[in-house]
């Protein structure tokens, strides 16, 4: 490990964009790992060019100049609205949060040209039954899966349409609202206990 402050013509205090992420961040170290990786250091810059509270930590290959445009499309070359029309096609998505998995069923609602996708929440009156699980040498129906049979689906409306935005993460397009997410609706939903 070695704090260089110079690296593949980028250097430490440059300020500069980093593929996926939002916003102007600027250089505070680089670190060469031998011949296997160089991790940059950065702290992310305000509007006004000053340095905020938030800091992270990529890989070198992931900077970019000020004036280079950030990628639009997946590892697959689909924009965010080709992608969210082919997994949300049934017209369903599973919602869920970020720090804990509590899965539910939302209705997609319509997809917009920039891949912007609405849903509306739904209470599921019939049509999900609880996945069975080994126990011992028996089986149980299980408290935390359960399984969605869509030809037996009937579910309720519930609260005020959300939105959720694309993001490119790792060239995989992920829509985000706050610390919510949705993602392809398919056969099991989860809802931990702990």
């Amino acid at each position: 490990m070695q704090y260089v402050n110079e690296c593949q013509g980028w250097q430490v205090g440059q300020t500069v964009q980093v593929r996926e992420w939002s916003g102007q961040w600027q250089i505070r170290q680089i670190i060469e790992y031998g011949n296997k990786f160089t991790n940059v250091t950065m702290d992310k810059l305000k509007r006004d060019g000053t340095r905020s509270k938030y800091n992270s930590t990529t890989d070198i290959k992931n900077l970019m100049q000020l004036d280079a445009a950030q990628p639009t499309t997946d590892k697959n070359g689909l924009t965010a609205k080709e992608y969210a029309e082919q997994i949300f096609a049934s017209g369903y998505a599973i919602h869920d949060y970020c720090r804990t998995t509590r899965q539910s069923l939302v209705k997609v609602l319509s997809i917009s040209k920039t891949g912007r996708v609405k849903v509306q929440r739904l209470i599921v009156k019939r049509g999900t039954v609880a996945r069975m699980e080994q126990f011992g040498e028996g089986t149980r129906p299980s408290q935390e899966e359960s399984l969605i049979k869509w030809d037996q689906l009937e579910t309720k409306p519930t609260g005020e349409p959300e939105t959720y935005t694309p993001r490119l993460y790792n060239s995989e397009w992920k829509y985000w609202n706050g610390e919510e997410y949705i993602q392809y609706a398919g056969m099991k939903l989860t809802w931990l206990l702990d």
